[in-house]
């Protein structure tokens, strides 16, 4: 199941970011999470020309995660989404702790 955090707007996100979202959610379920929860789309702030404000970037919640699966789960949402995909695991160990995802549009 795929949970949006309160918040979250999904408007102008490009079937790319839709894809990620889907293989996230699998590879999520995979290690143990029946829910991946999407913390940010298109809305919050993020750094000046953050491709997250053109609808090609995702957050996802992974601090629920055992820790032990994080980076594998990470290595495998890399693997999945090929290099068309910038997948960054940020803030380990800290309270704002998620994977970001982005199309890159090559």
């Amino acid at each position: 199941m795929i949970a949006l955090k309160p918040g979250v707007k999904l408007k102008g996100l490009t079937p790319q970011v839709l894809i990620a979202m889907q293989a996230a959610e699998h590879i999520w379920w995979f290690h143990g999470q029946t829910t991946l929860v999407v913390t940010s789309c298109n809305d919050g702030q993020h750094k000046e020309g953050s491709f997250h404000y053109v609808g090609q970037a995702v957050d996802f919640r992974i601090k629920t995660m055992p820790e032990k699966l994080r980076a594998k789960a990470v290595a495998q949402l890399k693997e999945a989404l090929g290099g068309e995909f910038f997948v960054l695991h940020e803030s380990a160990g800290t309270d704002n702790e998620h994977v970001h995802v982005q199309w890159t549009e090559r």
